[in-house]
């Protein structure tokens, strides 16, 4: 038997394992078998949360299809969150380690926390397109690109990234711009599928239209998406804050 908890940051959810005195032999056998969510418990992906040198702890994520991401800005908050809660850590900032390197987080007013995700990077590489389109490839600490509509709603989002995913391996945004400051995007995760919240999606995003003069630099933007808000700043310094709740859904095992 497995201990086990479920959380999720604006619907994106997770399986989080606390792996401080237990193992998981094949954690990405597991992913798909405990994120199937008609014959598992259902989640976008399953996370170890673990014991780390240089840092509180460590954070491994595991995509529904047992692939593994380099980083996710809902489950960082959520990890963050259950490590205060049940006393791993008792100080702020907190510490995390993961595959793209290490993330400070603190605590939030209302509940939410806020993480430094580090500074977006432009991806090398030739020039992509997609009807007519080119595609904005930001690095947040794992590959998005970002695609500008008039209506997430109608957009094709699952064919856009079918057809881009022969060309280059990244996640999907389909940016609508409110206002200024405010953008609406829904997302498309490589191994998951759509998912209800992105926050590596909304840093790239909030990027991409501030590149484009949607959102001005410093600023707090709202990132609207289908699971609820995320708050993306973009510090002068070029690290990107990301703002946004973390809650528990239920503990199982």
């Amino acid at each position: 038997m497995i201990d086990f908890f479920k959380m999720h940051g604006a619907g994106n959810d997770y399986i989080f394992i606390d792996c401080r005195s237990r193992s998981v032999p094949d954690p990405a056998a597991l992913a798909i078998r405990i994120s199937d969510r008609h014959r598992g418990v259902g989640s976008d992906g399953l996370v170890l949360l673990q014991n780390a040198e240089g840092a509180d702890l460590r954070m491994r994520i595991f995509n529904a299809d047992g692939t593994e991401a380099e980083m996710c800005g809902n489950a960082a908050r959520c990890a963050a969150r259950y490590a205060w809660d049940c006393g791993w850590v008792n100080h702020e900032p907190l510490r995390l380690q993961t595959a793209a390197g290490l993330r400070i987080l603190w605590n939030g007013p209302q509940g939410a926390v806020t993480v430094v995700m580090g500074r977006p990077a432009p991806l090398s590489g030739p020039a992509v397109q997609w009807q007519g389109q080119t595609l904005s490839r930001i690095s947040v600490g794992n590959p998005h690109g970002v695609l500008f509509c008039e209506d997430t709603e109608t957009f094709p989002l699952q064919q856009a990234a079918e057809e881009l995913s022969r060309k280059v391996s990244l996640n999907l945004e389909a940016v609508q711009p409110l206002g200024p400051n405010r953008l609406k995007v829904r997302v498309w995760e490589r191994g998951s599928g759509e998912t209800l919240a992105c926050g590596t999606g909304a840093c790239a995003a909030a990027a991409a239209a501030t590149l484009r003069r949607h959102c001005d630099r410093g600023q707090p933007v709202a990132v609207q998406m289908p699971g609820g808000e995320l708050t993306v700043r973009w510090l002068a310094d070029g690290r990107m804050l990301l703002t946004g709740e973390a809650v528990y859904v239920f503990r199982g095992e």
